[in-house]
């Protein structure tokens, strides 16, 4: 039960110590925020619908991902 407790910590330690995780956790939770803050104060302009949001959620964390990988690339290509 006790090992059960400490995957989140060990996984938010995770987060916190890689670069590359940071900037996910970071640009995942700003784009929450202003997807909320919109929604909220849209000034009688269209609300975002949940089908759009989950397509630009998906594909900002596709284009995250791909970068991450072109960054492990360099370093392997830098370190040859």
């Amino acid at each position: 039960m006790e090992s059960i407790l400490k995957h989140p910590q060990k996984c938010w330690n995770y987060i916190i110590h890689h670069h590359w995780s940071k900037d996910i956790l970071r640009a995942n939770l700003l784009y929450i925020f202003l997807v909320v803050v919109y929604n909220l104060c849209h000034f009688s302009l269209a609300v975002i619908h949940w089908h759009t949001f989950n397509h630009f959620f998906w594909l900002m964390n596709l284009c995250l991902f791909f970068k991450l990988g072109l960054d492990i690339l360099d370093r392997l290509l830098r370190r040859r």
